[in-house]
């Protein structure tokens, strides 16, 4: 998302405004204090500099929730309004699992916000649920992407697509497995990308006897990611928890057919039957009936991706999040002004965004 918004700032810069980005993870785990420390002095060193309007803190589950306590920290020590911006499906059940201290620290991560940004009203209703007092601080945005245009394909195999990490989590077994039942048919391939287990996902693709049909490249950039959806005909994603991920939104962009499951805030915007198709979580015998109702209509496959494209168009375009985003940070720079601010602050607005990583 923060790579969407990057690219959308850098082709339509919108006036006013100062978007910087810095990096709080490192590259593995001895790395990452180091990276933490260096954004911190880096935050320290703007404020000195020039000033920081707003900080837009993007969280996750587990170890970015700890980096994001220190930004946080930092940011109240110099007053300097922050956002929340929470991407992690598994927030919910790392929250439960806490004990008092980090609960008390998660509390004080989102009171102090300005505002929460959250990718569905489930993710809404969570965090009400726990801090009624944020319920008018909560602001719900869908993942955006930039429209694509559609590419038509020549005859051939149907091509399905699976985006994501290969991990449980992501329902990969269970996508093998309704690979393996729907392997009677000749009219399909698949491509499974993306980081994790490859190694591992590679093995039981060879041994399901699959691996002339289900192709398993690895992590790809975001050249690789969108040649892969300009090739392909479905999406699939068979998760077991979800957030609201890129690669749904990504494919309505490019008009494919969705099928996946109705976990986190993916039900709020595939509408079974209409933009996409459902199938209960840990299911391989109903997604591999999705599938292969989508493989034997064309016709299917078509209204679906072209329904999920023209929401995309409504309701997904980057352009329209961007300036919705760029709003939020200055009613966030607003709660803190005074009058005297407000002036200076509508002419010109800083903002530091630190992605999730």
């Amino acid at each position: 998302m923060m790579d969407a918004i990057r690219r959308e700032f850098r082709e339509h810069p919108r006036d006013n405004v100062d978007l910087q980005f810095v990096i709080s993870r490192g590259a593995n785990i001895y790395l990452s204090p180091v990276v933490l420390a260096w954004a911190l002095l880096r935050i320290v060193w703007v404020q000195a500099w020039r000033g920081i309007d707003v900080i837009h803190i993007n969280v996750a589950a587990n170890a970015s929730a700890y980096r994001k306590f220190a930004v946080a920290s930092v940011a109240s020590a110099l007053r300097i309004p922050y956002t929340i911006h929470l991407h992690s499906g598994e927030f919910g059940t790392f929250w439960d699992s806490c004990n008092g201290l980090t609960r008390r620290r998660i509390e004080t991560l989102f009171t102090r916000a300005s505002f929460v940004v959250v990718l569905g009203r489930v993710w809404k209703e969570l965090v009400v649920s726990k801090l009624p007092e944020l319920a008018d601080r909560i602001v719900v945005m869908p993942n955006s992407t930039k429209a694509q245009r559609r590419h038509r394909h020549a005859d051939g195999p149907v091509k399905i697509l699976f985006l994501g990490r290969l991990s449980p989590a992501k329902g990969i077994g269970d996508l093998l497995d309704s690979f393996e039942i729907i392997r009677h048919r000749n009219d399909w391939h698949a491509t499974l990308a993306g980081d994790g287990a490859i190694t591992e996902t590679h093995v039981l693709v060879e041994r399901l006897g699959l691996a002339e049909r289900v192709k398993v490249p690895g992590w790809l950039d975001d050249d690789g990611v969108t040649a892969e959806l300009q090739a392909a005909d479905i999406l699939v994603l068979p998760s077991l928890v979800e957030n609201l991920p890129m690669c749904v939104v990504e494919a309505f962009a490019h008009g494919l057919a969705v099928v996946c499951t109705p976990v986190g805030a993916l039900p709020e915007i595939v509408e079974h039957e209409r933009t996409g198709l459902l199938v209960p979580v840990k299911n391989a015998p109903a997604l591999a009936l999705a599938l292969e109702r989508l493989l034997m209509d064309p016709a299917l496959r078509a209204r679906l991706g072209g329904q999920a494209r023209a929401q995309h168009a409504v309701q997904f375009e980057i352009s329209a999040y961007v300036d919705k985003l760029v709003e939020v940070w200055r009613r966030a720079s607003d709660r803190i002004a005074d009058s005297s601010d407000r002036t200076s602050l509508a002419e010109r607005t800083k903002t530091f965004a630190t992605p999730g990583r």
